[in-house]
């Protein structure tokens, strides 16, 4: 017998709950992906109660549902389809006269709409009293009051959202008067509508041509409905296009304006509905949340807690990776001579052995060994401090210098996780609304130096500068701070001129976090994702550097493709200071920035392989002066993130044009700077 499969969508503002409500609802039952052609994730698990199958889509946290970012077209899009049998609409109780501007725009849309009023103990903490009758009442569809965290309400949302699937509980969604004027207009419009056969949701098309509403526009002036999920109508483009045009003339007799109008409705509608069912219990007093803000979002103490916090999280990432990294490598120590003489004990070939262990197995070893642990650890420390609510206090304090670039507070965020790996930075940036300012993001995240660079760059820094390496290093991080800052500007100044910057900040109570939420958000959502690409890379592109060094067999090192490379690429570095060996050893760390020591021995042929060396630690500063060698590891730092960071990056923008565009951004500033820095150091005599 074939379970009842029912489908429900839960919408909602960022921040609201809608996790905690899907991990309570799904457990470990999830999937985590990509909406089809798009970069916003997709969350879906499944469950069963009462002999149905639940399947439950986590749709993208979003303000509202007009067709100004990928987020507000995919919810929108969604529910439009059909496909939910119910739409689980998550609202802060502690916000709701906010909150309601989405729940109206959602009931537009359908009939089959349960409301989640969550985040009741604070509303209770706060000393109100909300009476979810009369607004249950007033909206015409299920209220039920939940606190998701302690799973309070839970049951009894579960039950209506399967009473109103079912049809065994009615709705009758409240519809907002637009006035005399708007209602007149949307009344003829349905009309037309419905007599070319677009009966269901005529009204929120037609109120969605009188808003000059992008998509719809353009859907009925293309003459084609079908991404609005009427494709299997007959209609004619000329008839949509003429009212396209009817709607224009309508929309210009609304003053002031069309789509404020019916903004400022919905908000007043919200408001006059708040003050009738919400009702205060005592004297508001000063919540903690609002006591801790005075010291966290000050216009003084928040400069020094922020950079207090960032600190805290490089050293913690830093240091721990570096701990955890160090028994990855004993692990790995062990794994790649045990294989190495299980192959020789099968008399396996020696450009098998080397093929394999040298080659692939080395690879692949030395990316998770280096790129693993700091993205646990940022990718957790991140989840927390959002789940603790931080998070957005941060973005807060530092969006007024952001500001000064044409950016906003939410980009630096990004920038701190792509201190610990530039994969975590690029994906960070979806937090970030606006796509002008989340694409300026991904192109210069790869500018920060990430712990892989870094690590591999002490080894160096040490090897080169002896008791001067701190204050190299600081001067790395804080150039490569500079270089993205400038790239942000530059961008914002040219190719995103003129474009709006503005966000929406969402600034929730701070609150108990959620470790199993926190744990399966950053483990399994990210990481784990993450690092199964990059050993897709990762162990490819070493198998072929290591048949580049091997081949042809048993010639001298000039003979070699290495050595081929070296001569071909010498020319090119010149007027940087960086000679053959040096560019084609910062090749041959484009599948991970950290193998960047056994790279330079492999291209001054002292080995053929990745296998680590020290003795090019000892060679380097025989041959390179203090100059060259500054300028390398400049270079090095900033010149282009590695294979897995250019795959993160097309993943998502899905654009192979600003793919391109983030190599080049890396690049450009790393040339720029390396080229100043060299000829600076000529001039001044060093």
């Amino acid at each position: 017998m074939l379970k009842t499969v029912i489908v429900v969508g839960m919408a909602g503002n960022p921040n609201v709950g809608k996790s905690a409500i899907f991990n309570a609802f799904t457990g470990g039952h999830q999937h985590v992906g990509n909406w089809p052609g798009k970069t916003v994730e997709r969350a879906e698990g499944v469950f069963e109660y009462q002999g149905r199958e639940i399947r439950l889509v986590d749709l993208p946290g979003t303000y509202s549902l007009a067709a100004q970012s990928p987020e507000e077209v995919i919810a929108r899009d969604y529910i439009v389809s059909g496909e939910p049998n119910v739409v689980v609409s998550v609202v802060d109780a502690t916000c709701l006269e906010r909150n309601l501007n989405l729940v109206l725009q959602i009931l537009e849309l359908t009939d089959r709409t349960v409301v989640a009023l969550n985040l009741m103990d604070e509303v209770e903490r706060q000393g109100w009293k909300i009476d979810v009758r009369a607004l249950e009442e007033a909206l015409g569809v299920p209220v039920i009051p939940t606190v998701a965290i302690e799973e309070r309400g839970l049951p009894e949302l579960l039950e209506a959202i399967v009473q109103v699937a079912e049809g065994r509980r009615e709705t009758h969604p409240v519809r907002v008067d637009y006035g005399v004027t708007v209602e007149g207009h949307i009344a003829g419009l349905q009309a037309d509508l419905r007599q070319m056969g677009i009966e269901r949701q005529s009204r929120w098309v037609a109120v969605k041509l009188l808003e000059d509403d992008p998509q719809i526009v353009t859907a009925f002036g293309q003459g084609d409905l079908t991404a609005l999920g009427f494709g299997t109508l007959a209609l004619k483009r000329e008839s949509l296009q003429a009212l396209l045009r009817r709607a224009v003339r309508l929309r210009e007799q609304i003053r002031p304006d069309a789509k404020v109008e019916i903004i400022r409705r919905r908000y007043e509608f919200a408001h006059d509905l708040v003050h009738r069912i919400a009702h205060r219990l005592y004297p508001e007093q000063e919540s903690l949340t609002d006591r801790i803000d005075r010291i966290v979002t000050h216009k003084v103490w928040s400069w020094p807690i922020t950079l207090a916090l960032f600190l805290c999280l490089f050293w913690v990432t830093i240091t721990g990776a570096d701990i955890v990294g160090g028994w990855l490598a004993g692990g790995f120590a062990w794994v790649i001579p045990a294989v190495r003489s299980g192959l020789t004990a099968m008399q396996a070939p020696w450009w098998v052995i080397g093929a394999l262990v040298d080659g692939f197995l080395v690879g692949v070893t030395t990316v998770i060994t280096v790129m693993l642990p700091p993205m646990v650890i940022l990718f957790t420390a991140f989840a927390l401090l959002e789940d603790l609510g931080l998070l957005p206090r941060v973005a807060f304090n530092l969006d007024r210098p952001m500001q000064a670039l044409g950016s906003q507070g939410k980009q630096t965020l990004t920038w701190g996780m792509a201190f610990g790996c530039n994969v975590t930075g690029i994906m960070a940036s979806r937090i970030i609304e606006n796509k002008k300012i989340r694409l300026v993001s991904i192109l210069t995240s790869p500018l920060i130096i990430c712990s892989g660079g870094y690590g591999a760059g002490i080894a160096l820094v040490i090897a080169l500068f002896g008791d001067q390496a701190l204050p190299v290093m600081l001067s790395l991080v804080f150039l490569s701070v500079g270089a993205a800052a400038l790239a942000t500007l530059i961008l914002n100044k040219t190719l995103f001129r003129g474009e709006p910057g503005g966000f929406v900040l969402e600034m929730p109570a701070y609150r108990k976090p959620n470790w199993a939420q926190v744990a399966w958000r950053a483990l399994v959502d990210r990481v784990a994702h993450t690092m199964g690409r990059a050993v897709e890379f990762a162990g490819p592109a070493s198998l072929l550097i290591w048949i580049l060094g091997n081949v042809p067999p048993d010639v001298p090192f000039e003979k070699t493709a290495v050595g081929w490379l070296v001569r071909s690429l010498a020319p090119l570095g010149g007027p940087f200071g960086l000679n053959g060996e040096m560019l084609t050893a910062l090749l041959f760390t484009l599948p991970a920035k950290e193998i960047v020591v056994p790279a330079l021995a492999m291209t001054y042929g002292l080995q053929t392989t990745l296998v680590e060396s020290e003795q090019v630690l000892a060679y380097l500063p025989e041959v390179w002066t203090p100059l060259s060698s500054y300028t390398f590891i400049v270079f090095y730092m900033l010149y282009l993130p590695c294979i897995v960071t250019m795959w993160t990056m097309w993943k998502e923008t899905r654009s192979l044009k600003w793919t391109a565009m983030g190599l080049m951004v890396s690049l450009v500033m790393a040339s720029i700077i390396t080229f100043l820095v060299y000829q600076g150091g000529h001039w001044l005599g060093f």
